[in-house]
This record gives C-alpha cells, sequence and structure tokens, in this order.
C-alpha cells in the first residue's frame, strides 16, 4: 500500500518537471513571445564603464531551453533586450515603465554586456 503514494509522488514530480520544461523559452528561435515591465537599468562592463540596458522584468519566473548547456538558463525573472532592427531599437526605449509583450530570439547571456541570464534580440514590442 505505500506504494501507491510513492509511484503517484513519483509520477506528479515528473509531469511537474515535463510541464515546466514545455514552457520554458528556445534558444536562438525566432518569435518568442516574453511579458513583462520594462526598464533601463545602469550596469558597468568588465572594465567598470557605465552602460544601459533595457531590461525585462517578468511577472514569473521562465527558463531557457538549448541545445547545450551552455545554452540553457533553469530559472530567471529578468531578461535583458535589445534590437538588431533600427526602427524597433529606436522605439524601445518609449515603453520604459510599461507592461510590454515582446518577440523575437533569446539566448544565453555570456559577455559582461549581458545584463541578465537570458537576453532577447527583439524584432516586436508592444504594450500590454
Amino acid at each position: 500500500m505505500r506504494l501507491r503514494p510513492a509511484l503517484f509522488a513519483i509520477a506528479m514530480t515528473v509531469s511537474a518537471s515535463m510541464a515546466q520544461a514545455a514552457e520554458c523559452m528556445r534558444a536562438n528561435e525566432e518569435g518568442e513571445i516574453a511579458e513583462g515591465t520594462l526598464s533601463l537599468g545602469d550596469f558597468a562592463d568588465a572594465a567598470g564603464r557605465p552602460e544601459q540596458a533595457f531590461i525585462l522584468t517578468l511577472p514569473v519566473p521562465t527558463c531557457l531551453g538549448g541545445s547545450d548547456e551552455e545554452e540553457s538558463v533553469e530559472s530567471t525573472t529578468t531578461i535583458h533586450v535589445f534590437s538588431t532592427d533600427e526602427a524597433v531599437a529606436e522605439s524601445i526605449e518609449k515603453f520604459v515603465g510599461q507592461s510590454v509583450q515582446v518577440r523575437g530570439s533569446p539566448f544565453s547571456a555570456h559577455t559582461a554586456h549581458h545584463h541578465a541570464p537570458i537576453v532577447m534580440d527583439i524584432s516586436e514590442i508592444d504594450a500590454i
């Protein structure tokens, strides 16, 4: 009889883990969506020089799934957003302080210029 509760607990743990994995953003995939509050943060690079970055603070943690461990992020509530699209890049600042939805390609931070565990090159940003 004790085996049934243990099996149930294991099944629930596996199900929860699978559900969490299914909710992870996919590294280096276009069209991933994130929602949160946008801010402009002041940071320092590796040499101590000041720089600013747009940070999306999420209401609940997210994760990033990649093909290897270096591309993966287990859990974070912040995403560093930027855009290589000039028109989008110029529009980001007007959304500071607002709740927004962004769409783009996320990847894991890998330089001193990345100021959140997940970095996202966004192709769209909209107030929500």
